[in-house]
């Protein structure tokens, strides 16, 4: 998902800088939008997650280290640790930590840590739950391959795809 982040990025940010540096730009507006629609979906998600898986202290530790983990990315990319970095390459991953969290958590089989179990009595429905899971999963894994493959090249073809 790492390359996946960095190969979009770089095809907005060129974008932008095609278009003279100008945010408003296509590019600029797709890349800010995807930018803020990814950040407010991961904060809505990891209070979310606190908010459901929250009660056990094991769930409690990650969410708080992934919690803490998504903000120093956020920081990281502030102050410029790599060129090539930016707030969207830091959101798209951190969705799909947030992801891999998530489904991690719902795998309990311990209904006091998991309100989705099916032994739980939270009343939370554990088929959507895991139907909501694979969905995402596709939705990460078929991103990933369609800009993975459309980005691979032979050395002298220009790129596979075109």
């Amino acid at each position: 998902m790492l390359i996946v982040a960095y190969v979009i990025n770089f095809s907005l940010v060129s974008g932008v800088t095609k278009a003279g540096g100008n945010a408003c730009s296509c590019p600029g507006i797709t890349l800010i939008s995807l930018f803020s629609i990814l950040t407010i979906g991961n904060v809505v998600w990891i209070v979310y997650q606190f908010i459901e898986f929250g009660g056990c202290s094991g769930n409690l530790t990650i969410l708080i280290i992934t919690a803490i983990a998504g903000f120093l990315m956020y920081v990281l990319v502030l102050i410029k640790t790599r060129d090539d970095a930016s707030m969207f390459t830091s959101s798209l991953v951190l969705s799909y930590c947030l992801y891999l969290q998530w489904s991690a958590m719902s795998s309990n089989s311990n209904a006091t840590c998991n309100p989705f179990s099916p032994n739980s009595t939270s009343g939370l429905n554990w088929t959507a739950n895991t139907v909501m899971m694979m969905i995402f999963g596709l939705i990460f894994t078929f991103s990933s391959l369609f800009v993975i493959s459309a980005t691979t090249k032979k050395e002298e073809e220009e790129n596979l795809t075109t």
